[in-house]
């Protein structure tokens, strides 16, 4: 026997609790109240109809549970497109949920409320326990046959009628279990025949692995030939620099003999000693000029060596006018050049060995290398496979271009020894200029 009713969401109920007496329980209340929805809650769950708008508006869910006499509660949940039965028994902690049963409701559901409607010949049945709402009490709107086959129920007739109609029942529900049985095993049988090209495509499979390890392989090895490339631009460059540094050289003239400055710069301090003492001297003079003819002293040897060095710095002043003026004749020390560039062109003869070694190791390492094997008929692979011949035909002209560097590198080399040999000494420290020497002491810096 139902002891609560409790609603949420359900119709116009948002959350509604109806507790049921021991005998007869009276709903009473004014039109449009809810007395027609908690009849219709206990048809939903006793029955579990087809989708109607039975939530609430605004609500995801609506809910109708039961709590029987024995402690058991039910309960039937409805969303928009799905609907579950949810159990408690007494001591059970967790709900006990009945989901994906089809349209009919639960065997365990109905044993439970007890509502169960009685059926009829024909695949119908009628409902004892709920009625509709302006109809009345059930059998007396119905037709005879009907009202015969609801009291002869209880007679072995109407047992032998159910049973044979649940045996219809059987038959059928195992018809259609037998036809879907047999739709599955075609469609079994179906992908049983795919699976025959199964050896080759494990062949395939295999091919593909051992395509993907050499593709591995060229990605691990194709990082190298681009850094190969990188170097061989960027030893280009170095070609064009050298090209325009050789051909600024190729235009700087002879550096000029200088005139031996010592001698000069010793005539010019003797000149500025002389004039220092004559205007000593002068001043002398001029203090002399006021004084009176002095007695002539006996012995006159001092005077006598005044006169004769006063007589021998004027000759010296004026062999000294006589070199002013041969030497204001003369131009002006040429600028010199600018040896900044060839110390570069040493520093970039130094960096062409070391990447010309490391070039060397790198085609050392590329040089064993195996031609890849023969690949599937991929396009990917045969893509990967051209750039890589392609790389290779790049590699082997960057060669060409490193002998062409090689070779120009000797040509510069033999310039530069040229042209120091036709410097001779260097203008700075007058110390000879050795190509080689120049050379091999940046190579070993």
């Amino acid at each position: 026997m139902i002891k609560k009713i409790l609603l949420k969401n359900f119709l116009a109920h948002k959350e509604t609790e109806i507790e049921l007496g021991s005998g007869l329980t009276v709903l009473t209340g004014p039109n449009n109240s809810g007395k027609s929805s908690i009849v219709e809650a206990l048809r939903c769950i006793a029955t579990n109809p087809l989708p109607k708008h039975f939530i609430r508006h605004g609500a995801k869910k609506a809910r109708v549970e039961l709590e029987m006499d024995d402690g058991v509660r039910v309960a039937w949940i409805r969303k928009k497109a799905t609907a579950w039965y949810e159990v408690l028994r007494p001591g059970d902690e967790e709900w006990e949920v009945y989901a994906k049963f089809g349209r009919n409701t639960p065997e365990d559901i109905l044993n439970i409320l007890r509502l169960n409607q009685v059926p009829l010949e024909g695949g119908k049945s009628l409902d004892v326990h709920i009625g509709n709402q302006r109809n009345p009490i059930f059998l007396l709107d119905q037709p005879s046959s009907v009202a015969a086959q609801f009291f002869a129920s209880s007679s072995e007739a109407s047992h032998l009628l159910a049973m044979q109609t649940e045996l219809k029942n059987r038959v059928r529900a195992a018809k259609r279990e037998k036809k879907f049985q047999q739709q599955k095993m075609d469609e079994i049988r179906a992908e049983l025949d795919e699976l025959q090209n199964l050896p080759d495509v494990n062949l395939e499979l295999e091919t593909a692995r051992e395509l993907k390890g050499c593709m591995d392989v060229l990605d691990r090895e194709i990082p190298a030939v681009e850094g190969f490339l990188r170097r061989k631009g960027e030893l280009e460059k170095l070609k064009t620099n050298f090209a325009a540094r050789e051909k600024e050289l190729s235009r700087l003239q002879d550096v000029p003999h200088l005139f031996p400055s010592a001698p000069l710069e010793r005539v010019v301090t003797g000149m500025q000693n002389l004039r220092a003492h004559g205007e000593s001297l002068k001043s002398r003079a001029e203090s002399l000029n006021g004084l009176q003819t002095p007695p002539e002293l006996f012995p006159t040897q001092r005077m006598e060596a005044d006169l004769a060095r006063h007589n021998q710095l004027s000759f010296a002043e004026k062999k000294q006018s006589a070199y002013c003026k041969v030497l204001e004749s003369l131009e002006s020390t040429p600028q010199l050049e600018d040896v900044a560039a060839l110390s570069a062109t040493i520093s970039n003869l130094e960096r062409n060995y070391v990447l010309q070694g490391s070039i060397s190791r790198r085609a050392a390492i590329l040089g064993p290398l195996a031609e890849p094997p023969e690949l599937h008929d991929f396009s990917l692979l045969m893509q990967v496979m051209n750039n890589l011949s392609a790389l290779r035909k790049t590699e082997s002209e960057a060669r060409a271009n490193l002998t062409q560097l090689e070779q120009d590198e000797a040509e510069l080399n033999e310039r530069i020894e040229k042209r120091l040999a036709e410097i001779g000494n260097c203008p700075l420290c007058g110390g000879d200029l050795d190509a080689q020497k120049m050379i091999g002491d940046s190579h070993e810096s």
